[in-house]
């Protein structure tokens, strides 16, 4: 037995070592901080996104930074995966609010993702930014659909342009762990 738990110990000291090979995250450790949110964090998180005015949201942006944090610490993360936790987070938070929100509207998010190829299992380009090229997709993709692009109200193009940017964040968050 004292064998079978030196050998443990020994492991887990050589996953927190700096530049030993990445292993995937389980799901568990990806969803700590969203677990351990408080009521509404999320919802502030997708206000911020969609504003698009990060001094506007910093507090909000420092409570997610705590949060993370605090998971990060529990699973061993180097300061460089502790940012791209708190990427990941910040987009998987606002994804979850903006897709109820565009849903309300009438508005697929399912459409987006594949105009963009973006979602499980499809190519996730790194994104700083929503290009008029992606916003041409995404309304060629929406007419093919049956939603007329120009019903679809200013709000629901700040949802789209929002939906965007958190799914890139989400993936560059999770490309950056992995």
């Amino acid at each position: 037995m004292p064998r079978l738990l030196r050998f443990l110990m020994i492991a887990a000291w050589c996953m927190a070592i700096p530049g030993a090979p990445a292993q995937a995250r389980p799901p568990e450790a990806l969803a700590c901080a969203l677990q351990a949110a408080p009521a509404g964090l999320d919802g502030a998180v997708a206000d911020v996104i969609i504003a698009s005015d990060p001094d506007r949201g910093q507090a909000t942006l420092d409570r997610v930074r705590a949060l993370t944090d605090s998971c990060a610490a529990d699973q061993f993360l180097t300061p460089k995966q502790r940012d791209a936790y708190y990427e990941y987070v910040l987009g998987r938070m606002g994804r979850d609010v903006i897709d109820e929100r565009l849903a309300l509207a009438g508005l697929p998010s399912g459409v987006i993702d594949q105009a963009l190829d973006i979602g499980p299992g499809n190519a996730n380009n790194p994104a700083d930014k929503v290009t008029q090229g992606d916003l041409r997709r995404v309304t060629a993709a929406m007419a093919t659909a049956g939603h007329d692009p120009a019903r679809i109200t200013v709000t629901g193009w700040g949802l789209i342009t929002a939906w965007i940017v958190a799914t890139a964040r989400m993936f560059d968050g999770l490309r950056e762990l992995d």
